[in-house]
């Protein structure tokens, strides 16, 4: 069993060189080797899941000097293994699908050079046992993530891209790296598992835990991209869409809610689990409503996965270990299914994205609009598809726990019914109606079904059959059932009000599309629409604040001390130097009397100096 956990550990860096240097010799090497390496870890992640009994604890040690050593094991447990086979199987259908979509870039190296060594720091992540090689596996994925969003770097745009993924991760990677710190310090260790137990046990004080719980929860909240950290988020799209849902669905995303999950009891014991579900309500609001503005298509998706990041951050803030991993688990089939669906529609027309350039495409693309369909009910919540059972867990959890039940209750029930309105739009303007141009209608072909299609299908047909193994995922997951409070009328309230949408959104962007612009025309709508499809204009005041505050303030003042102070005193010594050797320079001439002289003078300096000296 070892070894196909180290077998997992380095096959994909393995993977990630042989893919470039093959590559290099035949662009289509690259695509196989990536194949196989991505095949050959989901059947090892398999083989885990079918063998696995009892969790796999395997101790080392990166370096010891004496009694000091720093830890870096590796522990899979059941959330391990369920993290796994996420970021494998997708893993492995997103280069499946990459055989089409980037069959013409001439990088093809570069980039699945890049999407192996990002599945590897995933799997080191969630494999992790430390604190020290979670933190490795983070970074790693934070450098690949960097290189596959600035993937076509030539470009501005997706440069931008990914230095704005960077910075805006890195901020909070920074707290991560100060909790480190602050926990060896408190503890003595950084093994997840004995935070979680001397947390149990109350052996850590609980002010101290409740600022190591913010810390870790704000580098989660940068990875996820949740508020105030989420811009990156919308940037990323400047990337393939094969790397959008890596990074959206199957992977980095995920990150931050599975280092929550982690460390579930250490944050119960912290009581810092209000500070969770009170982010993941603000952040699910805004992902929610500005998403129903978006023209393009991976925009849409973009604020979805932000909302629906936040609904399971909701859920283990409110208590529920169970509804926050199980609709982790849905929402990463389901957005990797519309994010890979989305490539495909964009592929075939010409890589347009914009949506209102689109409609009818489901009459050419007829398995890609029923997937997507799929995909988009699993996200409205319909049942039987798995994301209703996970979202309304989460809704009902938020409205019956007394920390919650107030604002973030109601926030978490607006964000989860205008998921149907903002998909239900997406799914009606690309796939239904009239097409609105005419001359980019006419250059759309039906995409492969092999390389394109079948992966959609697959992941379809999974969003579907899991919503009926809903309580067997969350036991696994969490090891407790997906037991949701009872509210009455919940269940039927929230159907209607997801009907209700539904039918509203396709009268106004299928029948009465003239309506919907003549009202998107008015003052009061056109303000509301720029407010949203700006995300509350968050990335500006963040930008401004560190242009105006911090450049302006702080960094100036920082230079203008280290010109004046620093440096004058640096080019002060340059000055007094020359003056000292002026000075001495009047004492040192060919004459012996002026050379006796000073001999003398410096005698008598000498003996006054003893003098006062001894008289002190």
């Amino acid at each position: 069993m070892n070894s196909v956990v180290f077998l997992l550990l380095i096959l994909p860096m393995v993977g990630a060189l042989l893919a470039f240097i093959l590559g290099k010799l035949n662009s289509r090497l690259a695509f196989w080797t990536a194949e196989f390496v991505s095949l050959t870890l989901f059947v090892l992640t398999l083989k885990l899941f079918v063998e696995y009994t009892q969790p796999l604890d395997i101790a080392m040690h990166w370096f010891s000097l004496g009694d000091f050593s720093i830890p870096f094991g590796i522990y899979i447990d059941q959330l391990s293994l369920v993290m796994l086979l996420i970021a494998t199987g997708l893993g492995f259908l997103d280069v499946h699908f990459a055989h089409d979509y980037m069959a013409e870039d001439p990088h093809q190296p570069r980039y699945y050079a890049k999407v192996l060594f990002f599945i590897g720091g995933m799997i080191l992540l969630v494999s992790a046992k430390d604190m020290i090689s979670l933190f490795t596996g983070w970074e790693f994925m934070g450098v690949a993530s960097y290189l596959l969003i600035s993937f076509w770097h030539e470009k501005k745009d997706p440069a931008d891209a990914g230095v704005s993924a960077f910075l805006f991760t890195r901020f909070g990677d920074i707290f991560l790296f100060a909790a480190i710190g602050i926990l060896f310090y408190l503890t003595n260790t950084l093994d997840l598992m004995q935070l979680n137990a001397m947390a149990r046990a109350g052996e850590i004080d609980q002010h101290k835990m409740y600022l190591v719980a913010v810390f870790i929860f704000i580098a989660a909240i940068g990875k996820s991209g949740q508020f105030p950290l989420f811009p990156w988020l919308m940037r990323a799209m400047e990337g393939p869409t094969t790397v959008s849902a890596l990074i959206h669905g199957a992977t980095m995303v995920n990150s931050g809610i599975y280092i929550v999950a982690r460390l579930f009891d250490f944050y119960v014991a912290a009581e810092a689990l209000l500070v969770v579900a009170a982010f993941g309500a603000v952040s699910a609001f805004i992902g929610a409503t500005s998403a129903l503005v978006q023209h393009e298509l991976k925009k849409v998706l973009a604020y979805s996965t932000m909302s629906h990041l936040s609904l399971a951050f909701i859920g283990l803030g409110a208590g529920s270990l169970a509804a926050g991993m199980t609709h982790l688990v849905n929402h990463a089939i389901f957005k990797a299914l519309l994010f890979l669906g989305a490539g495909a529609v964009i592929m075939m027309a010409s890589h347009v994205k914009d949506m209102w350039r689109f409609g009818g495409y489901g009459k050419k693309m007829i398995f890609i609009s029923i997937a997507m369909a799929f995909g988009a009910l699993s996200l409205s919540g319909i049942p039987p598809f798995s994301g209703f059972f996970s979202k309304d867990a989460i809704i009902a959890t938020s409205l019956a726990n007394p920390q919650t039940e107030g604002l973030i209750a109601t926030l978490t029930f607006i964000a989860g019914v205008l998921s149907a309105a903002y998909i239900s739009r997406l799914w009606f303007l690309t796939f239904a109606g009239e097409t609105r141009d005419v001359v980019l209608y006419e250059k759309v072909k039906a995409p492969s079904f092999f390389w394109i299609t079948l992966p959609l299908l697959i992941m379809a047909a999974l969003t579907l059959f899991m919503g009926f193994f809903q309580e067997d995922i969350a036991q696994f997951v969490s090891g407790s059932p997906l037991d949701e409070p009872h509210i009455p009328g919940l269940f039927f309230g929230l159907l209607s009000v997801i009907a209700l949408l539904g039918l509203i959104v396709y009268y106004y962007y299928v029948k009465r599309l003239d309506i919907t612009q003549k009202i998107a025309a008015q003052p009061l709508m056109k303000a509301i629409h720029t407010l949203l499809f700006n995300g509350y204009f968050i990335e500006f005041f963040i930008h401004y604040f560190v242009r105006e505050i911090v450049v302006g303030s702080f960094a100036r003042a920082i230079f203008w001390f280290d010109i004046n102070v620093v440096d004058a005193a640096v080019n002060g010594t340059r000055t007094l130097s020359l003056k000292v050797f002026k000075h001495l320079q009047k004492i040192h001439t060919a004459y012996a009397s002026d050379n006796s002289g000073a001999m003398l003078y410096g005698v008598v300096i000498l003996l006054l100096a003893l003098f006062i000296g001894g008289l002190l």
